[in-house]
């Protein structure tokens, strides 16, 4: 009795920790070619940048871990510098990256970051990160393998020739192992700063959360699946606590989250 009251608490601590992202950190990076698309042997920039892509602010980042898992499975370094990237809710300029990449191989590369752990002091949270992005040259070919990260999002969709409105669907891992009942939250890079006062609200003038950052649950085998409704970048996220972090005697929980970024292209129709 006693261990399934304390299960009980844990579930309902864990519902309040995740329920308590109002409006979620995430690590933003998007290519200079749009869409995620590259050609053999011509160089793709991304920017990247700490905090939250669908209102686009901008926090000071810390030195991310960038690299490449090719088509074959080997990991392949990229070259990294820091820039300011001005963040215009306060106007302030912001530690940010930009990472460089040439492809050698026909095939799904994956752009890949983990980075190092952050606190997140109003969440009462340290998040440690990993997200990927499929880099499409010509064939398609190793889109729907793991990339071997501690947490991540397997696309059972393929990442790329996605139309507005097309259902996505992906597994998550943990260890190499299908994680169930994982909270996952899904956000719209907007690609511009969107003001405090065009921000969906509801009825009572607050602002409407659920619009911003939307949420699932992964089903017993880890799988969740969710409509993209809009073109643009996406991030699809799940959630796993693992483990504590001991703070000047507080105690927090470690959060370790598996993103994807995946573009959606807008509709395309076919002229006579």
């Amino acid at each position: 009795m006693k261990r399934i009251i304390r299960s009980f608490i844990i579930i309902i601590a864990f519902s309040f920790i995740f329920a308590s992202f109002s409006s979620a950190h995430f690590q933003t990076f998007w290519p200079d070619n749009n869409n995620g698309y590259a050609k053999r042997g011509k160089m793709v920039t991304w920017q990247y940048f700490w905090g939250h892509p669908y209102e686009f602010v901008v926090f000071d980042a810390k030195k991310p871990n960038f690299y490449v898992v090719t088509p074959k499975g080997s990991k392949e370094n990229v070259e990294m510098k820091q820039n300011m990237m001005k963040d215009e809710a306060t106007g302030k300029l912001r530690k940010a990256y930009k990472i460089n990449y040439t492809p050698k191989y026909l095939g799904d590369s994956w752009l890949c970051l983990e980075a190092p752990l952050y606190f997140v002091e109003e969440e009462g949270v340290f998040l440690k990160d990993y997200a990927k992005e499929v880099i499409h040259v010509i064939a398609e070919d190793g889109w729907d393998k793991p990339v071997g990260m501690e947490i991540e999002m397997v696309p059972l969709t393929r990442p790329y020739g996605i139309e507005e409105g097309f259902v996505f669907v992906a597994q998550a891992l943990f260890n190499g192992k299908p994680l169930s009942n994982g909270y996952v939250e899904i956000e719209k890079f907007n690609g511009f700063h969107i003001k405090e006062e065009n921000i969906p609200k509801d009825q009572y003038g607050n602002e409407n959360v659920p619009m911003v950052t939307r949420v699932a649950k992964t089903d017993l085998n880890g799988y969740v699946t969710y409509t993209l409704d809009e073109p643009g970048w996406w991030m699809i996220c799940v959630y796993h606590k693992d483990g504590e972090k001991v703070v000047k005697g507080k105690h927090y929980p470690i959060i370790k989250r598996g993103g994807i970024w995946v573009h959606v292209e807008k509709k395309f129709s076919q002229k006579r």
